[in-house]
């Protein structure tokens, strides 16, 4: 508790709020300024949002993953603080206070940025039924990704004793998960960054060419790819808590 308090407080001079404030700003800046103007796209409102927002989280969640770990970190490996923070406390209760401050940081990032869409929803006046079951889906895989990527990027700060490495490749990764999304789906599947885009539920299901008008379709859930994920993001989890305990100061 002790650690988790050190965190918060660590948190209020890097104003973290307002970092997890700035990716559901964007989202309602990208998506909320397309507000559908005819009774189709009122009709297909909550569908082309959760259509679109796993695109949007391809491109900008993996920066902000690499963005949250980088800077949980930050101090104690620009400040080499970590050998004076061992005297104090153990290695344990300080890698478990990052480790659930970030997590709280992920899931409040996700929740500020999915209560956009029935926000949306009410104030553009949707005529589609809200897909109650689609949107908790869809949650459940954001955090997923998002957890999984967050403790891939701290590992590898860890590894490199650099918050740069991280963050470079949560760039490179935001632009080649959102490439795999233009190519064979089997690929997608060996680019973790571009997750949020297979485990989408929804696809184009007919394009009117000369209406412009889109109607969306569903399509089966991927459990398998969540799983993996999942266990995935356990494993990068445990591998950073290991080198935390293991490694020399």
């Amino acid at each position: 508790m002790a650690a988790f308090r050190a965190e918060l407080q660590k948190a209020r001079r890097r104003h973290d709020l307002l970092l997890c404030l700035l990716l559901p700003g964007i989202v309602v800046l990208w998506v909320g300024g397309l507000s559908p103007s005819s009774s189709e796209e009122l009709a297909n409102g909550y569908s082309a949002l959760l259509y679109s927002i796993p695109v949007i989280e391809a491109i900008l969640l993996p920066v902000m993953m690499a963005v949250l770990a980088s800077r949980l970190w930050d101090m104690e490996v620009k400040g080499n603080t970590a050998k004076l923070l061992y005297t104090l406390q153990t290695r344990r209760s300080l890698f478990a206070g990052k480790a659930v401050f970030g997590t709280l940081e992920v899931l409040l990032t996700a929740v500020l940025e999915l209560a956009c869409v029935p926000a949306l929803g009410r104030v553009h006046g949707y005529t589609e039924a809200f897909p109650t079951g689609q949107f908790v889906y869809l949650f459940v895989c954001t955090v997923a990704v998002d957890l999984m990527l967050f403790f891939g990027e701290l590992l590898l700060m860890l590894w490199c004793g650099n918050p740069l490495p991280a963050l470079c490749v949560g760039i490179v990764g935001a632009l080649v998960g959102l490439f795999s999304a233009f190519l064979p789906p089997l690929v997608s599947y060996f680019v973790p960054f571009g997750y949020y885009i297979p485990l989408s539920a929804y696809e184009v299901a007919n394009w009117d060419q000369a209406s412009h008008l889109v109607t969306y379709g569903t399509r089966a859930h991927n459990w398998g790819l969540l799983a993996f994920t999942i266990l995935l993001g356990i494993g990068l989890f445990a591998a950073a808590w290991r080198k935390v305990q293991t490694e020399e100061v």
